[in-house]
């Protein structure tokens, strides 16, 4: 990759909650980080640990949400918005003109065999909230705010003295939410991380180590 070459080391940890601290777990599990090393943190698990989680007991799904939850065809592996607590919060959030305009575009193009128009007009929330799911059935997972996400990364790269980035990546893709001044660049932190080394859901895998070899 540019004739750089890099390492990446998944740690696995126990079981998160909402209780852990997230510096306390990085160093916890990371004992043998190096200078030049990114801390690549999945989005959902510091989310989680920030306290900045939805529960789904605050969303109060209406006949509306229901009723556009029947038009949502869900990737293998994702429910996405057709979970109505999902749906819920996006319409509460984004406002019923955008998702009406969405789903009227998607309508519009999937005869043509266009795909994803829905998310293209609604945004990165609808298209990145998660959770609603085993085995966070209780909470939703929207997409952490890029300023708030920023800060964190700012803090953590100060106390532990290493790169650290917050990313949402998946095996159809994703993104890099937010880096320090010490880490990688978002892009090449995209190209390490394109396969998704810290796979999905159950794998207790919540950071990776990214190092320049």
């Amino acid at each position: 990759m540019d004739g750089n070459s890099f390492q990446r080391l998944p740690v696995r940890t126990r079981w998160l909650t909402e209780k852990d601290d997230l510096e306390r777990v990085i160093s916890e599990y990371g004992a043998d980080l190096e200078p030049g090393d990114t801390v690549a943190i999945s989005e959902k698990v510091a989310l989680l640990l920030a306290g900045a989680t939805v529960s789904t007991l605050d969303v109060h799904v209406g006949r509306e949400a229901k009723f556009l939850t029947r038009f949502v065809r869900p990737r293998p592996g994702s429910r996405g918005l057709s979970v109505p607590e999902k749906m819920q919060y996006v319409l509460q959030t984004l406002g019923r003109p955008r998702i009406y305009a969405a789903a009227a575009a998607a309508a519009l193009t999937r005869p043509f065999g266009v795909r994803g128009t829905f998310y293209r007009v609604a945004g990165s929330l609808a298209r990145d909230i998660d959770g609603g799911r085993p085995p966070y059935e209780e909470l939703l997972f929207p997409p952490f705010d890029q300023s708030e996400a920023a800060k964190l990364c700012a803090e953590l790269d100060e106390r532990l003295g290493v790169g650290v980035a917050i990313v949402d990546i998946n095996d159809f893709g994703g993104s890099i939410r937010a880096v320090s001044a010490r880490s990688l660049p978002a892009a090449i932190l995209a190209n390490v991380l394109a396969d998704n080394p810290l796979r999905q859901r159950l794998s207790g895998t919540p950071f990776a180590i990214i190092r320049p070899s």
